[in-house]
């Protein structure tokens, strides 16, 4: 009996250790400005983060890719990718809208308005926002679109641009303040959807049901972390310039152009299912997804 005390025992104890080292692993774009808030959250935001584990990406699509075979838990990237998940039946759901703007067109001189963009190459990132909302934006303002370049990460565009491969790019803070001169920014996307989503918070269902809690608290944290930020300019652009390795200069106008807001607000779903609307006629879904597959809103 002694002995099936102490066997008892030490599988109560190991228990115990196994939950208290159970982590929430969340992936991130690197040189995307979209996860600031999980920053704040980190130096602001009392409390034990050592439960978030993070691994960080270059693009969304490898970020997806992570996400969708189980590597990680959670992901803050572009809404477009867990459409097209969710069209292909993989389980994943987008738990709340959180980098709004951020986007915009930087073109190679003379090129100056989005109206001299109609018959010129503009380079985009293939299935992602910087894809389809420039199209979004070209169909709205009753503009011819231009020749659609794709590329599968940023970096390819970019050096795509410099080297005169494609005369614009469908790029995002902080990296299109970082292209040389002799390029303009020319549009925000801001300009004609004033806060539209971006970037979401996706997480697989295996982790809203084995890591409820842990995906809830993520949450509750990243909604404070927002709210905190709208009334801490100052700390905002501290945290930015030491976590993205910027001057004060580019930090301060990547923030002007970028809003973090957390929710899952109608308007918001609206945008994304006209998104996917394109993205169904491109063939990029599998089949035609509804709202209700896509989103899960978490009870606090």
């Amino acid at each position: 009996m002694k002995y099936v005390m102490i066997l008892l025992c030490c599988l109560l104890i190991g228990s115990c250790t196994s939950q208290k080292s159970e982590t929430l692993v969340i992936g991130l774009i690197k040189p995307s400005m979209n996860h600031l808030p999980v920053q704040y959250a980190l130096q602001q935001i009392p409390g034990d983060h050592s439960e978030w584990n993070f691994q960080y990406f270059h693009s969304g699509w490898e970020t997806n890719e992570a996400l969708v075979a189980g590597r990680i838990d959670l992901a803050i990237m572009p809404f477009t990718y867990a459409w097209m998940d969710v069209s292909q039946n993989k389980e994943v759901k987008i738990i709340s809208f959180l980098e709004r703007e951020s986007d915009g067109i930087i073109a190679r001189k003379p090129i100056n308005s989005r109206e001299d963009l109609q018959s010129v190459r503009l380079g985009v990132l293939k299935n992602s926002t910087l894809e389809i909302i420039p199209e979004m934006v070209f169909i709205k303002q009753k503009l011819t679109l231009p020749v659609m370049i794709p590329f599968r990460t940023p970096m390819d565009m970019a050096a795509a641009l410099q080297a005169g491969e494609v005369d614009a790019i469908s790029y995002y803070v902080p990296s299109i303040f970082n292209l040389p001169s002799q390029f303009e920014i020319i549009d925000w996307y801001s300009n004609t959807f004033p806060s539209h989503p971006c970037c979401d918070l996706v997480v697989s269902q295996t982790a809203l049901k084995s890591k409820a809690t842990l995906v809830q608290n993520f949450l509750k944290d990243i909604d404070k972390a927002v709210v905190m930020m709208r009334r801490n300019y100052t700390k905002n652009l501290e945290i930015a310039q030491k976590n993205y390795g910027l001057n004060e200069s580019t930090a301060s106008l990547s923030l002007q152009h970028t809003k973090y807001i957390t929710g899952l607000e109608d308007t918001g779903k609206d945008f994304e299912m006209q998104a996917a609307e394109i993205m169904l006629a491109k063939g990029y879904l599998a089949r035609k997804v509804t709202k209700d597959e896509v989103y899960h809103q978490i009870i606090p």
